[in-house]
């Protein structure tokens, strides 16, 4: 059976697709962001679509037997569509790419057997990204996001315990209620009000997590007055709270380094610790109406490695699953796993590693190397350590890419931890970001006694850590203001390439670890290909790029281009892309004809 997994609709869409032909679950992922050069992506999935494809050596959408689809709302409105005719009529201002206009003509048009296509709600599909993916047979499961869900997960088997949200159908303590509650403001969406008076958009929850590490250097206060009335069994509501907000100043300033002050490090604590005890809330529930000892996480606060650390020291479950795209990006996935065991599959599937993307073609290296008069060499890990020893500051494309939002050593870019300064190079010269984000460290899964005290492995990078006291001195750029760090937890198995790299540096230095963020510029998603990766090299400060065994680094001929006019041949290579896409996957009489008609309309 191959099953296709969709996230078409609103921010971080993308594609995973599975098969079980011999026996075991293959399976290829990967976000339309990665691949569109789009930040959290709104546009239809096509490049996804195309690239699942090819991952599974496929041509034709019809060679696929089931197409499950992420759905927001109970009913569609226009005529079983996501985006709406009449929202296609009108002529938004795209925020990222969000054109509905396009997105509807794609839906309308896009050559899949409707007989085969299956409707998936938003929350069951974050579940099912969690449970399936786990290595539970029994388990809690606990959705946290924008809607919440707890479900029990048995023998491949999903039972709706509470959900709601989303304007879907609405559950409590295992049956559908005959009236829908309303979709309150939960958790979640006070956490990204918070954010957005920090000076954040929706996506800023990191950033807000990062300045809550501050507040032991401040008195603090409470700005806000939080609802302790808040909670109603399941359902989460932060109505008052939230309305209470409007005489809560926002922060206008363009220096975000002015942030690091008391109100703002008071209104970001009162929203980390308010998200904590919301999501313990929920999980004490989830544990009692559920009996399970385990738990599997999934949906945005998932993502939080300071509540995930919390949960598993509180030892109300035995052991803790999060899956590493808990967030919107692994929805696609989690549309895939629940079709295909909602269907009769039976094959086993455990993500004991985060690597579902494809391998880089070996030819493309040297017409990129070629196209911006690069020089490659043919290199070792050996070699790499002692750049990295010396200061060098490189980016590593391996292998398959890591799904979801952390770079896991494959796509990601290195230094070494040891100097005080490299926190303040990576931030300002490469990622051009706040100087107060943390940075994580990858360190070999063995040695993590040596440096940090960690509660539990972390392959995803998804649990936080502290440093111990006597060894940050060793790796400070890791080291957050709070002591804390999110460790990435490295072994043979899940990736040896990567693994062999840190061994290197640590035979060279004494130090088995090495700082790890994405392989990304500002304001990109992180680089899929070496194209991508190219071009993030030449627009950042970067020292070299080390693809698949070879040193990407530049010559006296290298092309000089601005950041503009680099970014701009990359929106003209995608929408070529994209062209040829609508022609591969689309009906053009049917794309046609609605384009013209939307057009008469206006």
């Amino acid at each position: 059976m191959i099953v296709l997994g969709l996230k078409c609709y609103s921010h971080d869409t993308g594609a995973a697709i599975l098969s079980d032909h011999e026996g075991t679950l293959k399976v290829v992922a990967i976000s339309e962001a990665r691949l569109n050069r789009r930040k959290h992506s709104f546009s239809y999935p096509l490049m996804s679509i195309a690239y699942c494809l090819a991952g599974l050596g496929l041509n034709h959408l019809d060679e696929v037997d089931l197409i499950c689809i992420d759905r927001h709302m109970e009913e569609w409105p226009d005529k079983d569509s996501q985006f709406g005719y009449n929202k296609a009529l009108k002529r938004y201002h795209p925020r990222y790419d969000d054109n509905h206009r396009w997105n509807y003509l794609i839906e309308q048009s896009i050559k899949f057997d409707r007989t085969k296509c299956r409707l998936i709600n938003h929350i069951d599909a974050h579940a099912a990204s969690a449970y399936y993916a786990s290595p539970y047979e029994e388990a809690a499961v606990l959705i946290a996001e924008g809607g919440t869900g707890i479900y029990y997960g048995q023998n491949k088997n999903l039972k709706i315990i509470d959900r709601i949200g989303y304007f879907s159908d609405t559950y409590q303590n295992g049956k559908k209620l005959a009236r829908r509650r309303d979709h309150f403001v939960n958790s979640s969406f006070f956490y990204d009000k918070i954010s957005a008076h920090l000076g954040y958009d929706i996506f800023g929850a990191g950033q807000t997590m990062a300045l809550a590490g501050f507040a032991h250097q401040f008195p603090l206060k409470a700005l806000i007055e939080i609802d302790q009335q808040r909670y109603d069994d399941f359902i989460i509501n932060h109505d008052k709270t939230v309305f209470g907000m409007k005489n809560i100043p926002t922060f206008e300033g363009r220096n975000t380094e002015k942030l690091i002050d008391n109100p703002w490090i008071s209104l970001a604590y009162q929203a980390q610790i308010t998200l904590e005890e919301d999501v313990f809330h929920l999980a004490r529930l989830a544990r009692k109406k559920t009996g399970a000892n385990k738990i599997c996480l999934a949906g945005g606060a998932a993502l939080n490695c300071i509540i995930n650390k919390k949960l598993i020291e509180s030892r109300m479950f035995e052991e803790i699953f999060v899956q590493p795209a808990a967030s919107d990006e692994g929805i696609a996935l989690g549309c895939a796993l629940f079709g295909y065991y909602s269907n009769g599959g039976n094959a086993d599937y455990q993500m004991s590693h985060a690597y579902l993307g494809i391998k880089n073609e070996p030819q493309t290296l040297s017409k990129v190397v070629d196209k911006w008069r690069l020089k490659a060499t043919k290199t070792s890990n050996q070699e790499v350590s002692h750049l990295l020893a010396e200061g060098k500051i490189i980016g590593r494309v391996a292998d398959e890419s890591e799904y979801g939002p952390r770079a896991l050593g494959n796509r990601s870019i290195l230094a070494d931890p040891r100097p005080s300064n490299m926190k303040h190079r990576l931030n300002t010269e490469i990622k051009r970001r706040e100087s107060f984000r943390p940075f994580a460290p990858s360190c070999l899964e063995d040695k993590i006694p040596d440096y940090f005290h960690s509660p539990v492995k972390s392959p995803f990078m998804v649990v936080a850590g502290t440093v111990d006291k006597n060894s940050r001195h060793k790796v400070n750029t890791v080291v957050h203001s709070d002591g804390s760090c999110r460790v990435q937890t490295v072994n043979k198995e899940q990736n040896i390439g990567y693994y062999q790299l840190i061994e290197a540096f640590g035979q060279l230095t004494g130090c088995p670890v090495l700082t790890n963020t994405s392989f990304n510029d500002r304001d990109e998603p992180i680089v899929e290909t070496y194209e991508d990766a190219v071009s993030c090299f030449l627009r950042t400060g970067l020292d070299a790029v080390y693809c698949d065994g070879f040193l990407v680094q530049t010559t006296e001929n290298t092309k000089k281009l601005s950041r503009e006019q680099n970014l701009k041949n990359t929106v003209d290579r995608i929408n070529m892309e994209y062209t040829d896409l609508i022609d591969r996957f689309c009906d053009l009489s049917v794309y046609v004809n609605l384009a013209n008609a939307l057009i008469e309309k206006e």
